[in-house]
């Protein structure tokens, strides 16, 4: 790692991040990698990033919202395929968004098909984010709906859908959705969910969607950095940044803050399949292709230049949606294994879990506007560090 490491600290030196924190291990137990460079925070004053720092993780939340949806199925609360719209009466009601008249009103028709569990799962159930959505926010403000703030799920992401569900793949709030669903099948918030199914078995104590009532978290948690359009160094930002910021629920898809640390433990608890957060049969299928012929199509489609995505994604056409993340669905890849899962979050952060290979590693720092070029190259170079070293440690 020695070469990841030159590159690191050179972007502490050259301005292009203020700090991060790297961490992988293997299924052997031979590679344990931990590093941290930089700063957490230079505002008021210098305080280093170190292995207990706490991360606004955004989209890597995620993953833990899907096991949470994959324990409620196990419990047999809910099938994969069942619909969902009984348990979320303000999605059930939204029509599918077609265009807009010249003057501007919104034209929809009807939804034809259920929303099942498994499209809010895969970004395939027609809903999409605002950021990448224009005509969302067309919507929004064709209907006058305020920007915010939005105090809960159905506010924020009660939108029509982009297109049938089933039928396309989309960016969004699908795994928000599916934490409501969470929270009404089990009579718990998502945060006790969590605490009782996956922070408590694998003994983590740094993870939690509300922070503020952290008081042990607050010096530790790293300030948001800026890209200084003049410079093109990172800046630290005046005021801490929250994406989840008036919500009263937790935000299944975005709303977690961790310790990188804490997080390494779930991705590794998968990789062994140590049975502590899934039977080994579901875990199994998160590792599988998930969409249907159409929705796989508009994912390849998607990431033929994913400008929005954190992370690296070369153009194989070799990509499918798992139960957790976007998935390597091929062998061209120069070191991802078929089945490889991976996702980020938007604050320049990303994680991936190879079963094949046997690796999992998690790099964050925090800086915005997410799909930072520079933040992605370093991100490369880590990921392939990690196959190589797991792959030096094998042989010895």
């Amino acid at each position: 790692m020695e070469g990841v490491e030159t590159l690191m600290n050179k972007a502490v030196q050259d301005g292009t991040i203020l700090g991060a924190v790297l961490l992988a291990k293997d299924k052997s137990g031979n590679v344990n990698y931990y590093n941290a460079f930089g700063s957490r925070t230079v505002v008021p004053e210098e305080k280093p990033m170190e292995k207990d720092t706490i991360f606004l993780m955004a989209s890597m939340t995620k993953l833990m919202t899907t096991i949470a949806a994959l324990q409620v199925v196990e419990r047999g609360l809910i099938k994969l395929d069942d619909d969902v719209t009984g348990l979320l009466p303000v999605l059930a009601k939204q029509e599918v968004l077609t265009g807009f008249s010249e003057d501007g009103k919104p034209t929809v028709e009807k939804r034809r098909k259920p929303i099942t569990l498994r499209q809010l799962l895969t970004h395939s159930f027609g809903g999409a984010y605002d950021f990448l959505s224009p005509d969302i926010v067309k919507y929004r403000e064709y209907h006058k709906i305020p920007e915010g703030p939005r105090t809960t799920i159905d506010e924020a992401f009660g939108t029509p859908l982009l297109h049938q569900p089933g039928e396309g793949w989309l960016y969004g709030p699908g795994l928000d959705w599916a934490g409501q669903v969470v929270e009404k099948l089990t009579g718990t918030t998502l945060e006790e969910h969590m605490q009782q199914n996956i922070w408590g078995p694998l003994g983590l104590r740094d993870i939690t969607f509300w922070p503020e009532a952290r008081a042990d978290m607050q010096p530790r948690r790293a300030a948001m950095a800026i890209r200084d359009a003049a410079t093109g160094k990172a800046v630290q930002s005046r005021k801490p940044i929250n994406i989840s910021a008036g919500l009263t629920q937790a935000a299944g898809g975005q709303g977690a803050f961790a310790g990188l640390a804490d997080y390494l433990e779930i991705l590794r608890s998968l990789l062994v399949d140590d049975g502590r957060l899934l039977r080994r049969a579901t875990t199994e299928a998160m590792f599988r292709p998930q969409l249907s012929p159409a929705a796989k199509a508009a994912l390849l489609a998607n990431f033929k230049h994913p400008e929005w995505a954190v992370g690296h994604f070369p153009d194989t056409e070799e990509y499918d949606w798992g139960l957790g993340g976007i998935l390597i669905d091929g062998d061209k890849h120069p070191f991802r294994k078929r089945n490889a899962m991976l996702w980020s979050g938007n604050a320049n952060l990303s994680w991936f879990l190879d079963r094949t290979a046997g690796v999992c590693g998690v790099f964050g720092t925090q800086l915005l506007p997410p799909a930072d070029p520079q933040i992605e190259e370093l991100i490369k170079a880590f990921e392939e560090g990690v196959y190589s070293l797991s792959g030096a440690k094998t042989k010895l």
